[in-house]
């Protein structure tokens, strides 16, 4: 077990402190009315403490999704079609789409940031999102390649089918995020997978 350095841990857990209160704040004010005033005083910190993390708002945003980004890596793996003990590739592939939707449906601000600050009139956060989705899209392109790869799914168009149901997950967060009566992640990872894959399973 490594140990960690109290005053490095306190650091860290400082950090994530301004990066949940951030969340909330651009979740309830857009990128565009979010301001670093309104941050700190969500985290309950001096203006000095922020800037020692984070040299601006872009810089928040940006590290708000690079770990989203790095958790959601985490949670897509490779299929595992050698290791007899493994579960069947579907059912593999299914939890992981259950695990990602759960990561980020779970976190109300973070979802509610990924749908709502692409509505702002700033070039720059509407780049850093853009970036953002592109590297989902890659990381589906990458997986339906592997599940060809693998004899999962018949031959396609990876680039468009990617991009066709990188639009239905944002419209599937869309709903959990904004409808009491939602269905479960778990009943929205079914029906994903019957739409999405259905013309791309063998």
């Amino acid at each position: 077990m490594v140990n960690v350095d109290p005053s490095e841990r306190a650091k860290q857990e400082r950090r994530r402190q301004i990066l949940a209160s951030a969340k909330v704040v651009f979740a309830d004010a857009g990128y565009h009315g979010a301001s670093i005033h309104a941050i700190i005083e969500r985290a309950q910190i001096a203006r000095g403490t922020f800037y020692l993390y984070f040299s601006s708002k872009a810089a928040v945003f940006d590290s708000i999704l690079d770990q989203a980004m790095t958790d959601l890596r985490a949670k897509l793996r490779r299929i595992d079609v050698t290791d007899t003990a493994a579960a069947p590739p579907q059912v593999q592939l299914r939890e992981q789409i259950v695990s990602a939707l759960e990561y980020i449906v779970r976190d109300r601000p973070l979802a509610t940031m990924l749908i709502t600050a692409g509505h702002t009139p700033d070039a720059e956060a509407t780049e850093r999102l853009d970036q953002f989705f592109a590297e989902i899209r890659d990381l589906l392109k990458r997986a339906l390649e592997t599940g060809v790869e693998i004899g999962l799914l018949r031959p396609c168009n990876s680039e468009l089918v990617a991009a066709a149901m990188l639009g239905m997950i944002r419209g599937v967060i869309e709903l959990l995020i904004h409808q009491t009566d939602a269905p479960t992640v778990d009943e929205v990872a079914s029906e994903m997978l019957m739409v999405a894959l259905r013309g791309v399973l063998k």
